[in-house]
């Protein structure tokens, strides 16, 4: 009887301390649709700072060795349970939109150059992320996507490589859950 404890605590063991490492990604951040616009919607997880922006995804663009990294972001501290905010336009109140910046990284000797995004086009693969307290898992969505996206629904990651349109009301939940 011993023994066989003893080999359940050892295969165990490393499960626990693997796990324990950091929280992994979650699903707190998703996209909505109000009067035809992108809105990111963001779960802060008690973080006392938040972020909240979208960049375009060049994962399809092999074509192009270094592209800019072109990117709308806004950042504040999340007053609220829910944070909103229409990508490309007015920031939450207390929150701002941050400024863009070349970032060099000069260890690997590469450049890359950051531009502001400043306009969403069809076609083109949009990435929205966010973190307060936890880091999200990335949305991609394309402009057809919105209209896939009722007034009570919004677009949210399915695993880490998928999107499903679901009830704000269960993405919440499950946002919340996973703080």
């Amino acid at each position: 009887m011993r023994r066989r404890r003893r080999s359940w605590i050892v295969l165990t063991l490393p499960l626990l301390l693997l796990t324990a490492c950091s929280p992994p990604d979650e699903p707190v951040v998703a996209l909505a649709v109000r009067d035809g616009q992108p809105v990111g919607v963001l779960v802060p997880c008690g973080g006392s700072f938040g972020q909240l922006g979208v960049h375009v995804n060049h994962d399809d663009q092999e074509d192009q060795a270094n592209p800019p990294l072109i990117t709308w972001d806004v950042h504040g501290e999340p007053t609220s349970e829910v944070v909103e905010a229409t990508l490309l336009g007015q920031p939450p109140e207390g929150w701002e939109v941050a400024d863009t910046v070349d970032l060099t990284a000069a260890e690997s000797g590469i450049d890359v150059d950051v531009e502001p995004l400043t306009e969403l086009r069809p076609g083109v693969t949009y990435t929205v992320s966010g973190s307060a307290g936890r880091d999200s898992i990335p949305v991609d969505f394309t402009l057809a996507d919105l209209p896939r996206i009722g007034p009570d629904e919004v677009l949210a990651p399915r695993g880490r490589d998928a999107t499903t349109v679901v009830s704000r009301k269960a993405f919440l939940r499950k946002a919340r859950g996973s703080c």
